[in-house]
């Protein structure tokens, strides 16, 4: 890593590890939201920083400048099979581009060269078939990827849906799987996502506080254009007692 490139800092968390649990510091594909895993040990804690990103590229993950850059193993072979086949696709036309562009030119050359015949007919305009580059298709779930998921949901999804903050997407971030996978599995043994009564709380309560802040903001607007209101009307007021004073003092100088 180069002198000016910056370091990246990256979450972090704790994973099973062995028969106990683990630091780690965790990166999340910002394509299709998996995660990849960097155990802390006493070897990389005395590591600079830059030795994170060298084992996450280890593992085949591509990381960015910023969070939404990365990209997982998975998600790069699809952007690299895509981009093989654009080029491929773009070579071949080239030439067939080329061939056009020569069969034209000696095509205006004859004619300039020939006497002008009575009618000439135009050619049909040569077409071109294009085939629009197929992506590889997601990673497919096997058996025992189903089994851990159905196993994490058992823990984590309760009669109406998930129970604290567990969501499909904090799932298959914590078992680093795709989060289809989890939706897929979610849907077929489980029921909806729906809610869960963490973010019905939250929800709620922030109703609730938008409520109230809204009526203090019409309050105080309302204040503060009475208050203007008084003020106009204190300053007009004092003007005016100015003015009768000065009458008042006049008329007492010229009628004693």
């Amino acid at each position: 890593m180069s002198a000016n490139t910056s370091v990246r800092h990256f979450e972090r968390t704790t994973v099973a590890h062995g028969s106990s649990m683990a630091a780690a510091l965790r990166i999340v594909c910002g394509c299709c939201e998996a995660s990849g895993y960097a155990i802390l040990t006493a070897a990389l804690r005395q590591a600079p920083p830059e030795a994170i990103t060298d084992h996450f590229h280890a593992g085949g993950w591509k990381v960015g400048a910023t969070p939404a850059d990365d990209r997982c193993p998975a998600c790069r072979r699809r952007t690299s099979v895509t981009n093989r086949t654009k080029g491929q696709d773009m070579a071949t036309a080239k030439p067939r581009k080329a061939a056009t562009k020569a069969f034209a030119v000696k095509a205006t050359a004859a004619l300039t060269a020939a006497p002008a015949p009575k009618a000439l007919t135009a050619a049909p305009a040569p077409t071109e078939a294009t085939t629009a580059p197929q992506a590889d298709p997601p990673p497919a779930m096997d058996r025992e990827d189903r089994r851990i998921i159905t196993e994490k949901l058992d823990d984590v999804y309760g009669d109406r849906g998930y129970r604290g903050s567990w969501t499909d997407a904090t799932l298959a971030r914590d078992l680093n799987v795709p989060r289809v996978w989890v939706s897929d599995v979610r849907e077929a043994f489980f029921g909806p996502e729906g809610s869960n009564p963490l973010l019905d709380e939250y929800t709620a309560e922030k109703e609730g506080f938008d409520r109230l802040h809204a009526g203090f903001m019409a309050a105080r607007k309302a204040h503060c254009e009475e208050h203007d209101r008084l003020l106009k009307l204190a300053l007009d007021l004092s003007g005016k007692a100015d003015e009768i004073a000065r009458i008042g003092k006049r008329i007492e100088r010229e009628l004693g």
